[in-house]
């Protein structure tokens, strides 16, 4: 017994499990203000109007994947490097140059989005959308500007992640989700149509931006931090744009990969050739899945700066170890949390939803719940993947699973036009094993 409690008071000590439990509080708060924002526009705009909402979103998510590199990971992860090495001349050159591409990317971004909004067909946007299409390309073109905004964001977050000042990184994406939900609510209340929390999103980003620079400032003056000033990071040389695109390429591909897979394609696919209202009740649904697989989202991210510092030392025994205790924690935690809360869902749902959301949000989660407890155990595929450099086979993997679900629910949206995607959505998380047996099997090869 006094072993047990040793054990027990040795893991709650230790910095991985208070750093994640900072994140996944931070994160369960945001999954609240997500289900929150949800609920808000249900009960304002229904399900009809909100359905042009979230197919704007989805359109432009769509075109945002070609743009995105995955700067983010990898910077958080070179900054961990050079952290730990002390390294300030490296790190200043790190942060300088994923931070001019990421304004880069923002700009091209504005510019498609402004090309589209000119020179988009209004037939074929009709012809592609059953719901108002010419107002989800218009509203898709309004959400084009957010990247821009973001760059500085996620720049800051990413160095307050490789640093591990947690509690910082916390406060400010906290901040950032209730300027999202207030602006988004508020927006929705002005206009009463999907253009409000349209505009009231790209408001919340900015705002987000502005939070992360102040984070950022105020985390780099504190005692231990070798955070440079921005404008000196943005001038530093040093680190050749070149090898930055490459690594993030590879991270970015993978995550809009799953990105695509999870929510862009279904929703579009339902928006196309399925009960396009459904939609609206697919991502409600999603939105409440989110709040039961929180606890992925702290541990994923507290697992990034940890597996990166186990990797420069090459402490693979380490790595091993650490990597089977991320993914059982997550997935028993996961699976645990969800057959304690399903039950309990019905009441939720139906205190919070119109009488019309009541049914269809219910039955898409309880479809959903098997591939959220699968999935549960994969939490940490990326960033093993990235400190392991085995980018090139997370790629291919992560393609051939946006293959299966894509062909997955496509096939079900067409048999089956309201439920289909959220059925073949939990059917494709099968998918996820694949990357947990090859994770094995790397860990097993080179830990010997």
């Amino acid at each position: 017994m006094s072993r047990l409690r040793n054990a027990a008071r040795g893991a709650f000590s230790s910095r991985f499990l208070r750093e994640s439990s900072t994140l996944q509080a931070a994160s369960l708060a945001m999954a609240v203000s997500n289900v929150a924002g949800s609920v808000a526009l249900a009960h304002i705009l229904g399900a009809r109007e909100l359905s042009v909402y979230y197919l704007a979103i989805s359109a432009y998510a769509l075109v945002w994947t070609f743009l995105n590199l995955g700067l983010g990971p990898v910077a958080a992860m070179r900054i961990a490097g050079s952290v730990r090495s002390g390294d300030t001349g490296q790190l200043s050159a790190s942060l300088g140059v994923f931070l001019r591409l990421a304004l880069m990317l923002g700009l091209v971004s504005c510019g498609i989005g402004l090309l589209t909004h000119a020179f988009a067909p209004p037939w074929l946007a009709e012809k592609i959308f059953k719901v108002d299409g010419v107002r989800v390309v218009g509203y898709a073109a309004i959400l084009a500007i957010g990247p821009l905004f973001e760059a500085p964001r996620n720049i800051c977050v990413s160095a307050l992640q490789g640093e591990r000042r947690m509690l910082a990184l916390s406060r400010v994406e906290l901040g950032q989700e209730l300027a999202r939900l207030g602006f988004v609510v508020m927006g929705a209340l002005i206009t009463r149509d999907a253009l409000g929390p349209t505009l009231g999103l790209l408001a919340g980003t900015l705002v987000g931006a502005l939070l992360a620079i102040d984070g950022y400032s105020r985390e780099r003056r504190e005692e231990g931090s070798i955070l440079p000033p921005l404008l000196t990071a943005l001038r530093a040389k040093g680190v050749g744009a070149g090898s930055a695109i490459k690594e993030g390429v590879k991270i970015g591909l993978v995550r809009n990969v799953h990105s695509l897979g999870v929510e862009t394609i279904p929703s579009l696919l339902l928006g196309a050739f399925g009960n396009s209202v459904w939609v609206t009740y697919l991502r409600n649904a999603q939105r409440v899945g989110g709040m039961l697989r929180v606890l992925m989202l702290g541990i994923n991210r507290t697992a990034l700066p940890v597996f990166s510092q186990l990797a420069h030392v090459k402490d693979v025994p380490g790595l091993r170890r650490s990597y089977w205790k991320v993914s059982a924690l997550s997935g028993t935690a996961t699976t645990i949390g969800l057959a304690v809360a399903l039950p309990l869902l019905p009441f939720a749902i139906r205190l919070l939803y119109p009488e019309d959301f009541w049914g269809p949000v219910y039955t898409l989660v309880l479809i959903l719940s098997p591939g959220i407890a699968i999935a549960s155990f994969s939490v940490a595929n990326d960033v093993f993947y990235l400190v392991t450099q085995q980018m090139r086979v997370a790629v291919l993997i992560s393609l051939g699973g946006l293959i299966v679900t894509t062909i997955v629910c496509a096939v079900c949206v067409h048999l089956m036009p309201e439920i289909g995607a959220a059925v073949g959505l939990s059917t494709a998380c099968l998918w996820s094993l694949v990357h947990v047996a090859f994770a094995g099997r790397w860990l097993r090869k080179h830990g010997a």
